[in-house]
C-alpha cells in the first residue's frame, strides 16, 4: 500500500523547498511575472501577449468571431472584448456584426494589425530565448511540454 509521501506526483521527487518556493503554482505566478516584465521590456509595452496571440489567430485564420478568438487564446468573452476595443481603437483588427446575427462580431486583423505582429514577432522569440537561457535545452523542451500536458489536461 502507498503512503500519503510516496503517492504525491512527481513534484515530491524535487529535494523539499521551503515555502512558498516549494509550491508550482506560486512558481508558475512568478514565472508570469519575469515574462510580463521581459515582455514590456522587450517586445511592447501598447501590445500585450494576448493580444499578440489574437493577431497570430487572424493572421493564419483571416477573420474569427469574439467567440472564437475566446476558445482559440484561452480567454473569457470580457477579455477578449475589451481587447478587441483596444486593439480596434489602436487600427489593428477590424470588427464587424456578421451577416444574419447581430449579436456575433467579426474580428478581421488590418493591414496595421499584420505589420505589427510581423514586427513583434523576432522580439517574442527573444523573450521566450530570455526566458528560458538559463535552462538546459532538454529542460527547456521538458518545461514547454509540461506546461502543455498541464493545460490540456487540466485537473477535474
Amino acid at each position: 500500500m502507498m503512503d500519503a509521501v510516496s503517492s504525491r506526483s512527481s513534484v515530491a521527487a524535487e529535494p523539499a523547498l521551503p515555502e512558498p518556493q516549494g509550491h508550482v503554482g506560486n512558481l508558475i505566478r512568478r514565472a508570469q511575472q519575469l515574462h510580463a516584465s521581459l515582455w514590456a521590456r522587450v517586445v511592447s509595452t501598447e501590445t500585450t501577449s494576448a493580444q499578440y496571440s489574437i493577431l497570430l489567430v487572424l493572421e493564419r485564420r483571416g477573420e474569427a468571431s469574439q467567440r472564437e478568438l475566446c476558445d482559440e487564446v484561452d480567454l473569457d468573452r470580457s477579455t477578449v472584448a475589451d481587447l478587441a476595443g483596444r486593439m480596434e481603437r489602436r487600427g489593428l483588427i477590424a470588427r464587424r456584426r456578421a451577416v444574419g446575427d447581430a449579436r456575433r462580431n467579426v474580428v478581421t486583423p488590418t493591414d496595421a494589425g499584420l505589420a505589427e505582429r510581423r514586427r513583434l514577432a523576432p522580439l517574442v522569440d527573444e523573450v521566450q530565448r530570455l526566458l528560458t537561457a538559463p535552462l538546459a535545452a532538454e529542460d527547456a523542451a521538458a518545461l514547454h511540454r509540461g506546461l502543455r500536458q498541464m493545460l490540456e489536461r487540466p485537473p477535474a
